[in-house]
């Protein structure tokens, strides 16, 4: 790791969760870096938000304050529990169980984690109001790139990290515009999802039941709900197989009606449907991802990290945790003492797509297969035990990557390549 500040700056793009992660990661390794957000500022999402083992250890390899803001919003760990939502039987009975209290998922608050992070973040390190347009790259690997923004202003950089998204600009400037990659996929699910107060969510599941992580199985629909904001809040997220076409070309989220949420939550019990009509607001979310994997991540000095590299449906609980891992790996190859200038940079970049996309096309893989599991829409259908083994064997290549090693090998990589420039 670097002990002096690097000589060359980087610029974020993008400022959810894995772009501010990555800067407080480059930042404890004096490695400049600015974020520009397109947002006019932060807003509190009153989401739940999940996080498994391997998002925990890869946070403390980010940097132990990560760590330490994520251990103020969230409470202890809980199973994954399976249940029979279909009415068909006892809905409160477990059916699989995942993890354990040394092995399982925390949850928290997504505002509250967010606020957290940005009170480990210099205000300087950050312009909002920026919605990039495109990127000049310069004649050769020294030169600065200049980042065009829409509102006609303009910076320059030495190097692009796109952490913007599942709509990321950045993406289409890597794999060009035209490749099927550049834009996300509607994988035919959406979701309903909100808070519920805590006392409210017990009158109906039970203290037990409420109090930890719940997913609900039935025919094309399942319902997840775990405790938040210290388990003051449930989380409740209602998944929904969709025929026809997702009716916007713009929008991922569109307003929804109680008529039609009820009649999307007809295949769940008679207590599912009514923890579901205690969502207010309700939206319907579409479930997008990167059905067409970038072919790869990085052009020269830009980079891809997080959604904007691998947007996944939620149904392993993994998206935002694998962004974690990618933050981690990429902070510990720009702060390797011998990347000091652009060459070295595109060096970084290029060991970056060599050790994380796997990883990132697995996770886009396998969520899918995952949301048909729980929906019964696979050949096991509602055979409990054919579905723990496959759910169980997911679930271990997600908690049990060993994001050190991974680290390891990409150094390892990134040395081979600057001794053979």
């Amino acid at each position: 790791m670097s002990t002096k500040d690097k000589s060359f700056e980087v610029a974020i793009v993008g400022g959810g969760i894995a772009g501010i992660v990555l800067a407080i990661s480059l930042i404890k390794r004096n490695v400049p870096c600015v974020i520009y957000e397109q947002a006019h500022a932060f807003t509190e999402q009153s989401v739940g938000l999940g996080m498994t083992p391997n998002a925990l250890w890869a946070m403390q390899l980010c940097d132990a304050t990560i760590r330490e803001a994520f251990d103020k919003v969230t409470g202890p760990l809980f199973q994954w529990n399976f249940l029979d939502g279909t009415g068909e039987t006892d809905d409160s009975i477990t059916q699989i169980s995942i993890g354990d209290t040394a092995e399982g998922l925390r949850g928290c608050h997504r505002g509250q984690f967010l606020k957290e992070l940005l009170g480990l973040i210099p205000e300087s390190t950050i312009r909002f109001k920026k919605q990039l347009d495109r990127i000049e790259e310069p004649n050769g690997a020294h030169g600065k790139l200049l980042m065009v923004f829409s509102d006609g202003t303009t910076a320059e950089t030495d190097a692009v990290i796109g952490c913007d998204g599942i709509k990321s600009q950045i993406r289409g400037i890597v794999v060009g515009r035209d490749h099927p990659s550049a834009k996300c996929t509607y994988s035919h699910k959406y979701a309903y999802r909100g808070l519920v107060p805590m006392s409210q969510a017990i009158e109906i599941l039970g203290a037990e039941r409420a109090g930890t992580f719940g997913l609900w199985v039935s025919h094309d629909v399942n319902l997840v709900s775990y405790p938040v904001a210290r388990s003051t809040m449930l989380n409740v997220v209602v998944h929904r197989t969709g025929v026809e076409d997702w009716p916007s070309e713009t929008q991922l989220t569109l307003p929804a009606d109680l008529q039609s949420c009820l009649e999307d939550v007809k295949g769940l019990s008679p207590r599912l449907q009514k923890i579901v009509l205690s969502l207010k607001g309700l939206d319907r979310w579409g479930q997008f991802d990167l059905g067409e994997c970038p072919p790869t991540y990085a052009k020269g000095r830009i980079c891809l990290i997080g959604d904007a590299a691998h947007a996944t449906t939620p149904h392993l609980g993994a998206g935002a945790g694998i962004c974690i891992e990618d933050a981690a790996v990429m902070a510990s190859l720009l702060a390797v003492d011998r990347v000091r200038g652009g060459p070295d940079i595109e060096a970084a970049f290029a060991a970056f797509n060599a050790n994380r996309r796997e990883r990132g096309e697995w996770l886009i893989r396998n969520s899918r297969r995952a949301g048909e599991l729980i929906q019964l829409q696979s050949e096991h259908k509602k055979d409990f035990r054919k579905l723990e083994s496959e759910l169980q064997s997911l679930a271990a290549k997600v908690y049990r990557f060993d994001v050190e090693m991974n680290i390891r090998e990409a150094v390892e990589d990134l040395n081979k390549r600057l001794s053979a420039a």
